[in-house]
């Protein structure tokens, strides 16, 4: 549970430090779902958890004594945070601003994936997305069950919150500890100390007329030399040094405009027909980060890991800033900046948001001056989550005290309601009181999920034993 405190995890890895992995090594360390989701302590900000004081106090804990006995500078030197302890220091440590405001929620995407308790054979080897999504983005990658990724309006975020332009902003290589070929190794966007992972670059400055040159990063080791070649441009001598000799130059891409796709922003919604393979409802580009380039600098970690190199950016206006929403806390956080608690989201009438897309969308028509509303919900025992539409009000528990899979179909809640756009309000205030905040109502289409058709036998003989959704019993049918 998230109020038991964090848990310290290890992995022996046998190999030598020098060892190389191949992509598809079956045998690859730090690979999987736990280690897709958690990053090296340096590249996060300064977590609480870790801080000297915390350290000092409690160095007689479990938790610090496992930490010191694992690692060997005897603190943090090869320590892995996943985003949600990450996450969670953040919430239970920053100050929540003073300052309410309505912020434009431009664009959302949402991973959860829903447990599956039928055991058989096979469950490990299928897609576990649940009914949520469609079978092509089912298996791309890990997921996230405990957060919601958006991109908020830029130019609203300059006026509201801070310019956008002053937000400290960089690109680089993950810190990393071991070998790099190990387990996964992203390229990271940090928005005021807060790593987003990075799908792909782009400009369209500097290769012609109508150039336009693109970076796909992919998950696993790659050349550096391309991701910079992109960002610094080719090297460069002048005669700048003493006494007029030739010196190499810096960043020569310095003040040429670039876009980035995040991981966590390059799937913002469902296909319009599930036919075509790109047909997206939410353009992809709604979710770009467009940024310029300032400069080349040296970027040290705070342990004696991985030194390389950074490039200094200035976020613009033009695109969005990236954010999160922690569903436990339910805090928004743009990068490390706290924006303070999540307290309602309003889909715009006008919006596109507000189509009729069936009775499973809660992005519907409903009375009032919005189509749509995610609300939380204060008592005087808990908190409250309620989605509702024309067509039905859903109830959700307090996520700290919800099961798995209640957090799942409340992120997923908040996600139908807001993918094509919504207003959100957040702040100081961490709901709106209520003496009874109701009950489930309206029309509620549960979907379960149910594993794919198991088949034995060959031709006429072959027998097909299917878990119906409706139930948990079986049916054994002969095809034919």
């Amino acid at each position: 549970m998230v109020r038991a405190g964090p848990r310290v995890l290890t992995e022996e890895i046998p190999e030598k430090l020098e060892e190389f992995c191949g992509e598809l090594d079956l045998h690859r360390p730090l690979g999987g779902p736990l280690w897709w989701n958690s990053l090296l302590w340096t590249n996060y900000p300064p977590l609480a958890m870790f801080s000297d004081k915390t350290f000092q106090e409690g160095k007689r804990s479990d938790f610090f004594a496992s930490l010191s006995a694992l690692n060997t500078d005897s603190r943090l030197s090869e320590q892995y945070v996943t985003f949600t302890a990450a996450r969670h220091d953040l919430c239970t440590s920053r100050p929540i601003p003073e300052k309410n405001c309505r912020l434009t929620v431009e664009c959302m995407q949402y991973e959860g994936v829903r447990d599956c308790t039928w055991n058989f054979p096979l469950q490990d080897y299928i897609p576990k997305r649940d009914n949520h999504n469609v079978p092509d983005v089912q298996a791309r990658r890990f997921w996230d069950n405990n957060v919601v990724h958006m991109g908020l309006n830029a130019e609203e975020f300059s006026q509201k919150i801070m310019p956008v332009g002053d937000i400290e902003a960089e690109i680089r290589i993950a810190d990393f500890a071991g070998n790099p070929t190990w387990g996964y190794y992203p390229c990271v966007l940090r928005i005021a100390g807060w790593p987003f992972r990075i799908r792909k670059i782009g400009t369209f400055e500097g290769y012609g007329k109508n150039g336009h040159h693109e970076l796909n990063i992919g998950l696993h080791y790659f050349e550096q030399d391309k991701l910079w070649n992109l960002l610094e441009g080719p090297a460069s001598l002048a005669a700048t040094g003493p006494d007029q000799s030739m010196a190499l130059q810096g960043n020569q891409r310095r003040g040429f405009k670039f876009y980035a796709m995040l991981t966590d922003l390059d799937w913002l919604g469902p296909n319009l027909n599930h036919k075509k393979y790109d047909d997206p409802e939410v353009p992809q580009e709604k979710g770009y980060v467009w940024f310029t380039v300032e400069e080349t600098v040296e970027a040290r970690a705070t342990s004696p890991v991985a030194i390389g190199k950074a490039v200094r950016i200035k976020l613009l206006d033009e695109g969005i800033v990236p954010a999160w929403l922690d569903l436990h806390y339910l805090q928004v956080f743009a990068g490390g900046i706290p924006l303070g608690f999540f307290s309602q989201a309003d889909v715009d009438p006008e919006s596109e948001g507000a189509a009729f897309d069936g009775p499973q969308s809660f992005a519907l028509g409903g009375g009032g001056s919005s189509l749509g509303k995610v609300q939380v919900l204060r008592t005087s025992s808990a908190r409250r989550v309620v989605a509702q539409n024309s067509c039905s009000r859903l109830v959700f528990k307090d996520p700290m005290e919800a099961q798995a899979n209640d957090v799942v179909d409340m992120g997923w809640a908040i996600f139908d309601c807001c993918y094509k756009g919504a207003t959100m309000r957040v702040g100081k205030h961490a709901g709106k009181w209520s003496e009874d905040p109701g009950a489930d109502r309206g029309m509620v289409d549960f979907k379960a999920s149910g594993p794919p058709p198991l088949c034995h036998g060959e031709y006429k003989d072959k027998v097909t034993i299917q878990a119906p959704r409706s139930d948990h019993l079986f049916e054994r049918r002969l095809v034919k």
